[in-house]
Protein backbone atom coordinates (compact mmCIF):
# COMPACT_ATOMS: atom_id res chain seq x y z
CA UNK A 1 0.00 0.00 0.00
CA UNK A 2 2.85 2.18 0.84
CA UNK A 3 4.52 1.87 -2.18
CA UNK A 4 1.56 2.41 -4.69
CA UNK A 5 0.70 5.78 -3.01
CA UNK A 6 4.25 6.44 -3.41
CA UNK A 7 4.20 5.64 -7.05
CA UNK A 8 0.54 7.72 -7.31
CA UNK A 9 2.45 10.51 -5.93
CA UNK A 10 5.09 10.15 -8.23
CA UNK A 11 2.74 10.06 -11.25
CA UNK A 12 0.48 13.06 -10.15
CA UNK A 13 4.26 15.21 -9.64
CA UNK A 14 4.80 14.29 -13.22
CA UNK A 15 1.31 15.09 -14.49
CA UNK A 16 1.78 18.53 -12.55
CA UNK A 17 5.20 19.47 -14.12
CA UNK A 18 4.15 18.54 -17.54
CA UNK A 19 1.20 20.48 -17.44
CA UNK A 20 2.88 23.56 -16.35
CA UNK A 21 5.72 22.50 -18.98
CA UNK A 22 2.91 23.20 -21.64
CA UNK A 23 1.73 25.92 -20.29
CA UNK A 24 4.93 27.70 -20.53
CA UNK A 25 5.25 26.60 -24.15
CA UNK A 26 2.08 27.71 -25.16
CA UNK A 27 2.12 31.08 -23.45
CA UNK A 28 5.44 31.79 -24.96
CA UNK A 29 4.24 30.92 -28.81
CA UNK A 30 1.55 33.59 -27.89
CA UNK A 31 3.18 35.94 -25.85
CA UNK A 32 3.87 39.25 -27.55
CA UNK A 33 7.94 38.47 -27.60
CA UNK A 34 7.50 35.72 -30.15
CA UNK A 35 4.67 36.48 -31.97
CA UNK A 36 6.06 39.33 -33.21
CA UNK A 37 8.84 37.27 -34.34
CA UNK A 38 7.08 34.06 -35.75
CA UNK A 39 5.94 34.58 -39.11
CA UNK A 40 4.45 30.78 -39.32
CA UNK A 41 2.38 31.45 -36.31
CA UNK A 42 1.49 35.04 -36.68
CA UNK A 43 0.53 34.27 -40.16
CA UNK A 44 -2.14 30.70 -38.71
CA UNK A 45 -3.52 33.88 -36.27
CA UNK A 46 -4.21 36.80 -38.77
CA UNK A 47 -5.60 34.11 -41.44
CA UNK A 48 -8.34 32.62 -38.85
CA UNK A 49 -10.50 35.26 -38.84
CA UNK A 50 -11.11 34.65 -35.27
CA UNK A 51 -7.56 34.19 -34.27
CA UNK A 52 -7.83 30.70 -32.61
CA UNK A 53 -5.45 27.69 -34.31
CA UNK A 54 -5.87 24.74 -33.91
CA UNK A 55 -4.48 22.78 -31.03
CA UNK A 56 -3.18 19.31 -33.24
CA UNK A 57 -0.92 22.41 -35.32
CA UNK A 58 0.78 23.07 -32.14
CA UNK A 59 0.76 19.49 -31.22
CA UNK A 60 2.78 18.97 -34.57
CA UNK A 61 5.20 21.73 -33.46
CA UNK A 62 8.97 19.78 -32.33
CA UNK A 63 9.37 21.13 -29.03
CA UNK A 64 5.42 20.14 -27.81
CA UNK A 65 5.92 16.84 -29.14
CA UNK A 66 8.81 16.67 -27.12
CA UNK A 67 6.11 16.72 -24.40
CA UNK A 68 3.20 15.31 -25.49
CA UNK A 69 1.19 15.06 -28.45
CA UNK A 70 -2.30 14.75 -26.22
CA UNK A 71 -4.32 17.84 -27.52
CA UNK A 72 -6.52 17.41 -24.64
CA UNK A 73 -4.07 17.33 -21.97
CA UNK A 74 -2.81 20.39 -23.77
CA UNK A 75 -6.16 21.87 -23.52
CA UNK A 76 -6.34 21.23 -19.72
CA UNK A 77 -2.78 22.58 -18.69
CA UNK A 78 -4.24 25.94 -20.78
CA UNK A 79 -7.00 26.34 -18.32
CA UNK A 80 -6.12 29.29 -16.29
CA UNK A 81 -3.31 30.99 -18.68
CA UNK A 82 -3.31 34.78 -18.43
CA UNK A 83 -2.02 34.54 -21.83
CA UNK A 84 -4.41 32.67 -24.20
CA UNK A 85 -7.63 30.87 -24.11
CA UNK A 86 -9.19 27.36 -25.48
CA UNK A 87 -12.43 27.23 -26.95
CA UNK A 88 -15.60 25.53 -26.08
CA UNK A 89 -14.49 22.66 -28.09
CA UNK A 90 -11.59 22.45 -26.37
CA UNK A 91 -10.31 22.19 -29.72
CA UNK A 92 -8.54 25.73 -30.46
CA UNK A 93 -6.23 28.36 -28.42
CA UNK A 94 -6.46 31.63 -29.08
CA UNK A 95 -4.48 35.19 -27.41
CA UNK A 96 -6.87 36.25 -24.72
CA UNK A 97 -5.77 39.61 -26.05
CA UNK A 98 -4.93 41.61 -29.00
CA UNK A 99 -1.25 42.06 -30.03
CA UNK A 100 0.03 45.49 -29.67
CA UNK A 101 2.91 47.20 -32.07
CA UNK A 102 6.88 45.48 -31.79
CA UNK A 103 8.99 47.10 -29.56
CA UNK A 104 11.77 49.91 -30.95
CA UNK A 105 14.74 48.54 -28.56
CA UNK A 106 14.58 45.09 -29.55
CA UNK A 107 18.38 45.57 -30.89
CA UNK A 108 19.55 46.64 -27.83
CA UNK A 109 17.72 44.29 -25.57
CA UNK A 110 19.51 41.71 -27.59
CA UNK A 111 23.13 39.74 -27.48
CA UNK A 112 24.60 38.20 -30.07
CA UNK A 113 26.35 35.21 -28.98
CA UNK A 114 28.43 32.07 -31.61
CA UNK A 115 30.78 29.77 -31.51
CA UNK A 116 28.44 27.71 -29.86
CA UNK A 117 28.45 23.83 -29.59
CA UNK A 118 26.04 21.99 -31.86
CA UNK A 119 23.83 20.39 -29.32
CA UNK A 120 23.21 23.86 -27.70
CA UNK A 121 19.89 24.07 -26.51
CA UNK A 122 17.26 27.26 -25.41
CA UNK A 123 17.46 26.40 -21.54
CA UNK A 124 21.33 25.81 -21.47
CA UNK A 125 21.63 29.80 -22.65
CA UNK A 126 18.48 30.82 -20.85
CA UNK A 127 19.97 29.07 -17.41
CA UNK A 128 23.67 30.78 -18.62
CA UNK A 129 22.14 34.73 -19.17
CA UNK A 130 19.61 34.70 -16.03
CA UNK A 131 22.30 35.60 -13.78
CA UNK A 132 21.82 38.48 -15.89
CA UNK A 133 18.22 39.55 -15.94
CA UNK A 134 15.50 38.13 -17.34
CA UNK A 135 15.46 36.36 -21.06
CA UNK A 136 13.11 36.68 -23.08
CA UNK A 137 13.39 35.13 -25.88
CA UNK A 138 15.68 32.79 -27.34
CA UNK A 139 16.91 32.26 -31.12
CA UNK A 140 19.12 29.51 -32.02
CA UNK A 141 19.22 28.85 -36.09
CA UNK A 142 19.65 25.71 -37.10
CA UNK A 143 20.54 23.60 -40.02
CA UNK A 144 17.27 22.08 -41.58
CA UNK A 145 19.22 18.58 -42.87
CA UNK A 146 20.19 17.96 -39.37
CA UNK A 147 19.11 19.91 -36.98
CA UNK A 148 22.18 20.78 -35.58
CA UNK A 149 22.79 24.52 -34.16
CA UNK A 150 24.45 26.79 -36.44
CA UNK A 151 27.56 27.76 -33.61
CA UNK A 152 25.01 31.26 -33.19
CA UNK A 153 21.99 32.77 -30.94
CA UNK A 154 20.74 35.16 -29.85
CA UNK A 155 19.60 36.80 -26.43
CA UNK A 156 16.86 39.06 -25.91
CA UNK A 157 16.36 40.23 -22.37
CA UNK A 158 13.86 42.11 -20.85
CA UNK A 159 15.64 45.44 -20.68
CA UNK A 160 18.78 47.30 -22.37
CA UNK A 161 20.36 47.35 -18.65
CA UNK A 162 19.86 43.78 -18.49
CA UNK A 163 21.76 43.01 -22.17
CA UNK A 164 24.55 45.60 -21.01
CA UNK A 165 25.06 43.36 -17.96
CA UNK A 166 25.87 40.34 -19.73
CA UNK A 167 28.10 41.88 -22.17
CA UNK A 168 30.01 43.07 -18.88
CA UNK A 169 29.81 39.96 -17.08
CA UNK A 170 30.94 38.30 -20.37
CA UNK A 171 33.83 40.70 -20.66
CA UNK A 172 34.76 40.65 -17.41
CA UNK A 173 33.51 37.53 -15.37
CA UNK A 174 34.18 37.27 -11.90
CA UNK A 175 37.26 35.95 -10.06
CA UNK A 176 35.30 32.65 -8.73
CA UNK A 177 33.16 31.98 -11.46
CA UNK A 178 33.89 28.12 -12.70
CA UNK A 179 36.33 28.28 -16.02
CA UNK A 180 34.95 24.69 -17.21
CA UNK A 181 33.47 25.00 -20.88
CA UNK A 182 29.92 24.82 -20.82
CA UNK A 183 29.24 26.95 -17.39
CA UNK A 184 30.47 30.24 -17.78
CA UNK A 185 30.42 32.06 -20.43
CA UNK A 186 33.92 33.88 -21.62
CA UNK A 187 34.80 35.91 -24.20
CA UNK A 188 36.08 35.11 -27.38
CA UNK A 189 37.85 38.54 -28.64
CA UNK A 190 35.58 41.72 -27.63
CA UNK A 191 35.30 42.51 -31.41
CA UNK A 192 32.01 44.08 -32.90
CA UNK A 193 30.49 41.69 -35.59
CA UNK A 194 27.47 42.72 -38.24
CA UNK A 195 24.52 40.14 -37.61
CA UNK A 196 23.82 37.80 -40.64
CA UNK A 197 20.54 38.54 -42.17
CA UNK A 198 18.63 35.26 -42.38
CA UNK A 199 14.90 34.39 -43.00
CA UNK A 200 13.07 33.61 -39.63
CA UNK A 201 12.06 29.77 -40.72
CA UNK A 202 8.42 28.24 -39.03
CA UNK A 203 7.63 28.26 -35.26
CA UNK A 204 10.61 26.05 -33.98
CA UNK A 205 13.58 28.13 -35.47
CA UNK A 206 12.90 32.05 -35.80
CA UNK A 207 15.78 34.44 -36.37
CA UNK A 208 15.97 37.50 -34.55
CA UNK A 209 18.28 40.13 -36.50
CA UNK A 210 19.51 43.24 -35.13
CA UNK A 211 22.95 44.88 -34.40
CA UNK A 212 25.35 42.99 -32.40
CA UNK A 213 26.98 44.03 -30.03
CA UNK A 214 30.09 41.11 -29.00
CA UNK A 215 31.00 38.14 -29.98
CA UNK A 216 31.10 35.61 -27.25
CA UNK A 217 32.32 32.33 -26.80
CA UNK A 218 30.31 29.66 -24.28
Amino acid sequence: TGKSKDKEKKKRSRVKQLLTDVKKQVDFWFGDVNLHKDRFLRKLVDESGDGYVDLSVLASFNRMKNLTSDTKLIARALKNSSVVEVNLEGTKVRRLHPIGDPPNDEDSRTVYVELLPRDVSHNWIERVFSKCGNVVYVSIPRYKSTGDSKGFAFVEFEKVEQAQKAIEMLNNPPEDAPRKPGIFPKTLCGKTLHLPVENPTATENPTTTGTATNNFLI
